[in-house]
């Protein structure tokens, strides 16, 4: 039995262990198959994500109420640097890079990788093997995405390079899994112009962009519903399963 901790950037892509909970907290442990799952919502941005992920695994101004995890999962969207990588794409990454060019990639566990992408296939399900990069910025239009494609990245986030750094050096094995809600050539609405100085939404500025831009903020809606569904069905068969031992 592996307790795994799950992060997510937001409760909308922590739906699928709050799911899998049922009845009971997904803040607490959730017995899954092999695994007992902990849901740690770390906020957006890469600020957030890292303050949490410091606190959750003990090294915060604050000691863990946690007892430490033998793996973690970081979960949710991101968005296509690449043509191969359409929207619906299920991806797991063997390492990630972050956009402060002084910072060397980090891997991810290659035991852990082996065995999602293995599994799922088994189920069915295509996982791509990629390369992420994390930014304090939301990649809008092909031009942003095809810089960040220039450092090798196949995919971006705003997360997961934050949370390997913190979990670097612990020994605890980290894995990504995550879908691409919006490929190369999606335009989406700038919701830059609504982050905060943490990197997280101004819900009240999220609104007057999303009011700016009705037709693809309704689109990057629809694409973000696939795309979790994508997610969800992926999380259902990874959780159970002893991918983290």
């Amino acid at each position: 039995m592996s307790r795994v901790y799950v992060f997510a950037a937001a409760p909308m892509e922590g739906e699928p262990i709050r799911k899998i909970a049922g009845e009971g907290n997904a803040r607490s442990p959730v017995h899954c198959g092999s695994n007992d799952v902990v849901l740690i919502v770390s906020g957006m941005g890469p600020s957030n994500a890292r303050s949490k992920a410091d606190l959750t695994l003990g090294f915060g101004p604050e000691p863990s109420l946690h007892a430490k995890p033998d793996a973690v999962l970081i979960i949710g969207l991101c968005g296509g640097l690449t043509k191969s990588l359409s929207e619906g794409s299920v991806v797991t990454y063997t390492a990630c890079k972050s956009t402060e060019a002084a910072k060397p990639a980090l891997a991810c566990s290659e035991k852990s990788v082996d065995s999602i992408v293995t599994l799922l296939a088994s189920s069915g399900i295509a996982c791509a093997r990629a390369l992420g990069i994390t930014s304090p910025r939301i990649a809008t239009n092909r031009q942003e995405r095809l810089m960040l494609a220039e450092s090798g990245a196949a995919v971006v986030d705003m997360e997961s390079y934050s949370i390997l750094e913190a979990a670097a050096g612990t020994g605890i094995p980290v894995a990504v899994l995550r879908v691409v809600s919006d490929s190369i050539d999606r335009v989406l609405p700038d919701l830059n112009r609504a982050l905060n100085g943490d990197g997280g939404l101004d819900g009240r500025r999220a609104l007057r962009v999303a009011l700016g831009s009705p037709v693809r903020t309704l689109r990057l809606m629809a694409a973000n519903k696939r795309a979790m569904q994508g997610l969800t069905k992926a999380l259902e068969i990874v959780l159970k399963a002893p991918c983290f031992a």
